[in-house]
């Protein structure tokens, strides 16, 4: 049969078609997954895994054993209870009610607020005043005082609760209603349930106070090791828990006798006065007219003394139950283990823009870069081996860390000052386009006839008309004069709207100078008053505390130059151990090649760690044999001052300094003779040979 045109192209059709194959692929090298997908997530997980067992739970617990202190105290204590029924009140439905009501009321608030205002920057203030300002000018001031005011509140409600639950036999303290049992004045308030729930509210102001002077809503961090020694840490919590139990009885103290004494002037001099203003009089009279009975004395005081240990135990057990409820914010986490790449999940770790969740990475990359194990060496050659990302895992860990402590030595270097902002470029200038040339068409379309002048009378119709030149300068004027400035560019920049403009804003620096002027005459009255009415003694006393109040601390500006100082010390540790380390487990050399790199961004920092620590120690020289005789007894007492503010700077700077030092020493005992290979800036080099003849 021949071949036809159909049967060849059945016969071709027929025959399949294959690619060549080949071993050669473009393949794209993967990147690191961002720490939103990959560490933060394991990060909240354990938080959360934290706040349910290591913040609530022994929040709890504290809260139970104060219940059952205050359950075992209303109930007559051992004589009432005897032995068995003492043993038994734990676990009454009573007292875990009471419990859950006060962990619920006091510790859970505190914990949530404590949550969700944390932060990782401290607060950059260099006196005790600036530092109260600061944290009343911050978003969670009101908050705060709400939170802790009303908890201490409640709390003060529970306890009343839990009295007459009771039924206490401590004599007229049990008699805590909210008004007086007379028929005659049914709404007179009880001043026992008043003073009790004054002392609560200013325990909270007190405390918030406290925590706004110590920074407490930063992170502190404690505990910089995620696998710690054991026995080690419980004698740390052990050394925690004591030292807060006596810091919370001496502050609980300290507010009960600010109480007493704010009360004492309430009812003695505020009160009265109150009452002496008609409209006033008339809204308080029904309800505290019996307290202008008697005045308040030390009598009165000693008559109620029970009263006054019961607030004490009331506001103790309150503050207990907040400061424990705060204690295990400050604690890092592991969470590499959890995943199965976890040298990747670190890694990724380091480059989140939360400080908060890389000093969590960082922290648990130190213990991977120190771990003299197997298992530690084997996830050090997975870093430095790793071929699969694209940049690899040493490459990322380098770049963010040296750009980390990079920033840190930039505060350092401004003394802890924002950086300034960039210049805005200077706006071009306008091109100005020749005018084109008429052409035939434009000269046909314009006027052809001359336009006839017109008369004066027309004039003058034209300029006082609706849209003329006199109602609309009026018109701009009184626009210029109410609109912001944002606007005012765009209006007419005649004269008269320029004058009024000029004219207001003169008026407006009159009023302010008038303000300020009186402000400042009302002050110096004031203080010429209180200079002139109070003794001599009280007045040096109340000029020392205003010092003390206003005058900055060398510490706190050097602890401004230096906010991450933890997270650099981390940073520090661990570029040092991984870069010893590489000697004999980087089988590509990938670190050798940054060593330069790292080796001059440590010694720069160490050098203007140094460079502050000579300035710091200038501002303090220790008085001669032969200047001591003539100093008074109060700049003796400034002197001290002075230099245990710069021994506490010289601790801050060694933080990092120690850490810079011990690096490079570690560095330079390691490679040894090897660091010839490398090239370095002269300023480097000279810096690095000292750490060489050193070792």
């Amino acid at each position: 049969m021949p071949d036809t045109p159909a049967a060849l192209g059945k016969s071709h059709s027929a025959t399949p078609v294959r690619a060549i194959r080949t071993t050669l692929s473009n393949r794209v090298a993967l990147s690191i997954p961002p720490a939103s997908q990959t560490y933060e997530p394991l990060v909240k997980a354990a938080l959360r895994h934290r706040l349910l067992y290591r913040i609530f739970a022994p929040s709890f617990l504290v809260c139970w054993i104060l219940a059952t202190t205050w359950s075992a105290r209303m109930q007559g204590g051992l004589s009432g209870l005897g032995l068995g029924g003492l043993l038994s009140v734990p676990l009454t439905p009573v007292t875990l009610g009471s419990a859950g009501a006060f962990w619920c009321l006091s510790a859970v608030p505190v914990v949530v607020l404590r949550k969700v205002y944390l932060t990782v920057a401290p607060t950059a203030a260099f006196s005790p005043s600036t530092i109260l300002r600061s944290a009343l000018a911050k978003p969670s001031t009101p908050p705060a005082i709400l939170c802790y005011a009303s908890s201490s509140i409640l709390v003060a409600f529970l306890h009343i609760v839990m009295t007459y639950t009771y039924g206490s036999p401590s004599g007229e303290d049990s008699h805590l209603t909210l008004f007086v049992k007379s028929k005659k004045h049914p709404y007179y308030l009880n001043g026992r349930v008043l003073y009790l729930i004054s002392s609560q509210i200013v325990v909270a102001l007190a405390y918030f106070v406290r925590n706004a002077m110590l920074d407490r809503f930063a992170v502190h961090w404690t505990e910089l090791s995620t696998t710690p020694n054991r026995v080690q840490t419980r004698i740390d919590h052990l050394a925690r828990v004591l030292t807060a139990l006596l810091a919370v009885g001496i502050f609980a103290g300290l507010c009960v006798a600010g109480h007493i004494l704010l009360f004492g002037v309430a009812r003695s001099i505020v009160l009265p006065i109150l009452f002496k203003i008609p409209i006033v009089s008339r809204l308080l009279r029904p309800f505290m007219a019996h307290f202008l009975r008697g005045r308040f004395t030390l009598t009165l005081l000693a008559r109620h003394w029970s009263l006054v240990t019961r607030t004490y135990y009331l506001g103790l057990t309150t503050l207990v139950s907040w400061e424990f409820a705060e204690s295990a914010f400050d604690e890092a986490v592991s969470v590499a283990h959890h995943t199965g790449a976890p040298t990747p999940t670190l890694i990724s770790g380091t480059t989140s823009a939360d400080a908060y969740y890389k000093h969590f990475a960082y922290a648990e990359l130190r213990e991977v870069a120190c771990n003299d194990t197997p298992e530690g060496g084997a996830r050090r050659t997975e870093l430095f081996t790793d071929q699969k990302y694209h940049p690899s895992l040493w490459t990322t860990l380098a770049r963010e860390a040296l750009l980390t402590l990079g920033r840190d030595y930039q505060l350092l270097l401004r003394r802890g000052k924002p950086s300034a902002a960039a210049p805005a470029p200077p706006p071009p200038p306008p091109v100005s386009k020749p005018p084109l040339p008429a052409t035939p068409a434009q000269l046909i379309r314009g006027p052809v006839l001359k336009a006839s002048p017109s008369s004066p009378l027309r004039n003058v119709l034209d300029t006082i008309a609706s849209d003329g030149a006199l109602p609309a300068a009026v018109a701009s004027t009184a626009e210029a004069a109410h609109l912001p400035e944002l606007f005012r560019s765009v209006l007419h920049t005649d004269a008269a709207a320029q004058t009024a403009v000029a004219t207001l804003r003169k008026k407006e620096e009159d009023v302010k100078g008038l303000v300020q002027r009186t402000r400042t005459r009302w002050r110096d009255a004031l203080a010429a008053l209180v200079e002139d009415g109070l003794p001599k003694g009280m007045l040096e006393a109340t000029m020392e505390v205003r010092e003390w109040w206003t005058r900055e601390r060398v510490h706190k500006r050097v602890e401004a130059s230096l906010p991450n100082r933890q997270l650099d010390v981390l940073v520090i540790d661990v570029l040092s151990a991984l870069v010893c380390a590489s000697l004999t487990e980087d089988q590509y050399g990938v670190v050798q090649r940054d060593i330069p790199k790292i080796l001059e961004a440590l010694l720069d920092f160490l050098q203007a760690i140094e460079d502050y620590q000579t300035e710091v120690n200038a501002m303090y020289s220790p008085p001669s044999e032969e200047e001591l005789p003539k100093l008074s007894p109060k700049e003796i007492a400034q002197k001290d001052t002075l230099a245990m503010e710069v021994a506490k700077a010289s601790e801050i700077l060694s933080e990092v300094g120690d850490a810079l030092k011990d690096g490079v020493v570690h560095i330079v005992r390691t490679f040894g003779d090897k660091l010839t290979a490398f090239k370095f800036p002269p300023r480097t080099a000279r810096k690095l040979q000292g750490f060489v003849d050193y070792s």
